[in-house]
């Protein structure tokens, strides 16, 4: 009996020392397995393994390579949990990047992928085409076209043209003009994006805009009284028939005398009319007679029986050309 009893004991210790030695095998090996995730052509599969590297993962997968494959990792490389292994098959790609074109063979599950695979970067105002997301599993001889983005922001000034406003005045003379405000242009500065897509300038937009300078608007009056008669039988003096041509501002804003120009202020050669002289100006033809004048000016090319009509407006100055006129040297 007391031998049965031993015998007991000793198989209750053995069987439970074999369920410890089992337990901590079991421990042992779980900890000495990893979990990682075998992705094949976008096909992933989590696996369970106690290998060391990702060579004899293949070898216990029993995975060969074909020869359009490529790893992501290298087969000598250490496998730890977690790790993602890459199987990928590679294909031929024709990259428009910029102005510059080539092929490349490359893996990857998107057009993102392909693109990291090859190092290219991607600008966040890059555009590609197909999307950075479209799928590449299906794809055969892809084209992915890169559109290099760039934008710059600058600052332009110009003109604001000022505004024109006519008044009639029947107190003037028809073909007389006088400025009551002197028109000034304004300034506007304007800050532009500027869009270049592959060097080359895509668009141009104002942004912002604002008013350095406002315009001044000119305010001009012209003559509508119309002159029926001469006034030279009122007036006594010599009459010289001259040749007259027009000028504005465009020659200056002081006349030889040290005057303002204006209407009624003429260039005559001083040898002919004596600079101060005043005078009365007859059309000989259609054209309005110009009227009361003083000779307070003169011109590198008002020699002789010349004179030049002064006008506020170019464009009456232009109009009135060359033409003959009597000039009344005027006694008083």
């Amino acid at each position: 009996m007391k031998k049965n009893k031993k015998r007991n004991s000793y198989f209750k210790i053995l069987t439970v020392a074999m369920f410890l030695i089992s337990l901590l095998t079991m421990g042992f090996s779980t900890i000495l397995g990893k979990n990682i995730i075998l992705i094949r052509n976008g096909e992933a599969t989590e696996i369970f393994t106690y290998s060391r590297t990702v060579e004899e993962v293949l070898k216990e997968e029993n995975i060969k390579l074909k020869d359009n494959e490529e790893l992501s990792t290298d087969k000598k490389d250490e496998v730890y949990d977690g790790m993602e292994i890459k199987i990928a098959e590679v294909k031929t790609y024709k990259i428009l990047d910029g102005k510059k074109s080539y092929t490349k063979l490359s893996n990857g599950a998107s057009v993102a992928e392909v693109l990291s695979n090859l190092g290219i970067k991607v600008g966040k105002l890059d555009r590609v085409n197909p999307s950075l997301d479209t799928a590449t599993d299906k794809a055969v001889n892809m084209e992915i076209t890169i559109q290099r983005v760039r934008e710059e922001n600058l600052s332009e000034e110009s003109e604001i043209v000022f505004k024109k406003t006519i008044k009639e005045n029947s107190d003037l003379e028809r073909g007389n003009e006088n400025i009551i405000t002197k028109g000034e242009n304004g300034l506007r500065e304007d800050k532009i994006k500027e869009t270049y897509v592959n060097d080359e300038l895509e668009s141009r937009e104002v942004i912002e805009s604002s008013i350095i300078k406002e315009p001044v608007n000119e305010i001009v009056e012209v003559g509508t009284k119309e002159v029926k008669e001469s006034p030279k039988g009122d007036i006594s003096g010599r009459c010289i028939t001259m040749e007259a041509t027009a000028y504005d501002y465009s020659a200056g804003n002081v006349t030889a005398l040290g005057t303002q120009v204006r209407v009624g202020a003429v260039a005559v050669d001083p040898n002919v009319i004596p600079l101060g002289s005043k005078l009365y100006i007859e059309s000989t033809d259609s054209w309005p007679s110009y009227g009361y004048a003083v000779a307070e000016d003169t011109g590198g090319a008002i020699k002789g029986n010349r004179i030049d009509l002064f006008f506020t407006s170019s464009e009456t100055s232009n109009n009135f050309g060359r033409r003959t006129v009597k000039v009344y040297v005027l006694d008083k």
